[in-house]
């Protein structure tokens, strides 16, 4: 009997989970096929993302994207009708229920209903399947098999494993982690409100997604201290239109690009595509664009959030239309680019980039202008670094065009590592020893895109890797729509491999 094993519960190894279950029916290896998920936590579907219950951490993506199944986009708004619909608490937005945005939890319940469902059909149907609560900490390659070891000294034998590890806490300030007044991840939110008295100062580093579930877990418990947002750019997100307006691109599209390179037999880089896309602004835009106007960096996050507001209540502005008109190309252009111009994108673009295609939800945004209003919220550029006041018991904030601000207590929410060896992770750790991974450039580990496949000197054939493991080859790995299509993809090359043998 084949076993393949899912390392990793979140929303990602369920949707893997799923679409495994689905196509074993479907190829008939029920009866050769096992399955196994080894996950820490006690339920599945959740991992950090959504295993919060804080009501202010919203999803960032309306209901009608968020189907844990492949193809299915829509799965989760039809489920969420069947559950109330925009008439409950827990789902925020002015519009029907496919155009609202739900708290993480909700959807948390929603695909952990979805994984106990799949693990109930196939037990069903006679396809094994095993949960293993513990953590894998290494791997051991063997012949043509697969030994993961868990924290509890169990070693569970595999022909497959699928890496689908979730998203690592911050790896930064690690000279902080000893001080009491320290806190290095936002989630679980109980670190948060067992350490912060309401009346405290509260210095955030990071004012990404992160940085607002940070202000939102503390003010919807009763905090009333100020709150600092720090950061080197200063840069809020935008704020995303209850419903995107839909704009058929002209100029920036993958015909287009693929002409250039036919025609100049040279890639296009990111400066070309850049280029392409001022264009296709202006063009939606019918004149000429002040691109200062769209620098967001180390400007006033307030009056920014202000006009952002103003944009997304008339449904979003030429600039926005593109982003979001992107949303299943921008993948595919990414993969067009070697590492080094995808670097040289995440160094002069990135940011930016994040603060417009990661956009907040309308209702947050209410929330984040009230708290600038009572001068409760600020948001400073510049930050420099971090030091630790003995005297004063506080931390000073230290920025680049004025003096130190000093905090009570400091959050980190400054994002995921990006490159492998920075993840933290003891199990990374051990597979790169063993180079059953190999690091990517541009971040992540080197994979074949085409399977899921990890590329490596030993052993790494049967690993494959979802998630933020890819971030650097794949784009979107955060959003669990493009994760339900790697997962299809994946599943369909593993499956294939079991079913047909050598040929693939």
């Amino acid at each position: 009997m084949t076993n393949i094993t899912i390392i990793g519960g979140g929303a990602c190894g369920t949707a893997v989970f799923i679409e495994l279950v689905l196509q074993i029916a479907a190829l008939g290896l029920t009866k050769e096929t096992k399955l196994t998920i080894i996950e820490k936590d006690k339920d599945l579907g959740y991992g950090v993302a959504f295993g919060t219950d804080q009501p202010g951490h919203l999803l960032n993506t309306q209901a009608e994207l968020m189907g844990i199944h492949a193809h299915e986009p829509e799965h989760f708004s039809e489920w969420l009708k069947r559950k109330g619909g925009s008439y409950r608490d827990d789902v925020k937005g002015s519009r029907e229920t496919d155009h609202s945005y739900t708290t993480r939890f909700l959807y948390g319940n929603y695909v952990a209903g979805q994984a106990a469902h799949y693990i109930s059909k196939a037990r069903q149907m006679g396809l094994e399947v095993a949960i293993i609560h513990a953590e894998a900490v290494d791997i051991h390659h063997e012949a043509s098999r697969y030994r993961v070891v868990c924290n509890d000294g169990d070693h569970h034998p595999s022909d497959f494993v699928i890496l689908s590890l979730g998203t690592p806490k911050p790896q930064n300030y690690k000279d902080l982690l000893d001080n009491p007044g320290y806190i290095d991840f936002p989630w679980p939110s109980e670190k948060i409100l067992q350490k912060i008295r309401p009346e405290e100062s509260v210095g955030i580093l990071g004012t990404s997604l992160s940085a607002i579930d940070t202000v939102m877990t503390l003010v919807d418990n009763g905090h009333h201290g100020p709150m600092t947002l720090f950061s080197p750019d200063g840069m809020l997100p935008r704020v995303q239109p209850e419903i995107p307006r839909d704009y058929d691109r002209r100029v920036l599209t993958l015909s287009h690009i693929h002409r250039i390179k036919r025609k100049t037999l040279t890639k296009v880089s990111v400066k070309d595509v850049f280029r392409l896309f001022q264009q296709e602004v202006e063009t939606h835009a019918k004149d000429k664009v002040d691109w200062d106007y769209f620098n967001r960096e180390k400007k006033d996050a307030e009056k920014l959030l202000h006009r952002d507001i103003a944009i997304a209540e008339k449904g979003g502005d030429e600039l926005s239309d593109v982003i979001y008109s992107l949303r299943y190309d921008a993948g595919t252009i990414w993969q067009m680019w070697d590492a080094d111009e995808k670097k040289l994108f995440k160094k002069c673009l990135g940011s930016h980039w994040m603060a417009y295609r990661h956009a907040m939800p309308l209702y947050n945004a209410y929330r984040l202008k009230a708290l600038f209003e009572t001068k409760q919220l600020h948001v400073l550029p510049g930050l420099e670094g971090v030091e630790f006041d003995e005297e004063h018991r506080a931390f000073n904030m230290k920025l680049e065009d004025s003096a130190p601000k000093q905090v009570d207590k400091l959050i980190n929410a400054t994002g995921s590592p990006s490159h492998l060896e920075k993840m933290g992770s003891p199990l990374i750790d051990r597979l790169l020893e063993r180079r059953y991974l190999c690091p990517y450039p541009a971040g992540g580990a080197l994979i074949d895109r085409l399977t899921m496949q990890t590329i490596s000197p030993m052993g790494g054939e049967s690993i494959y890797a979802l998630g933020h493991l890819t971030n650097g080859m794949l784009l979107d790995v955060n959003a669990v729509w493009y994760n339900v299509r790697t997962a299809a993809t994946l599943c369909e090359h593993l499956l294939s491999r079991i079913k047909y043998g050598s040929i693939y």
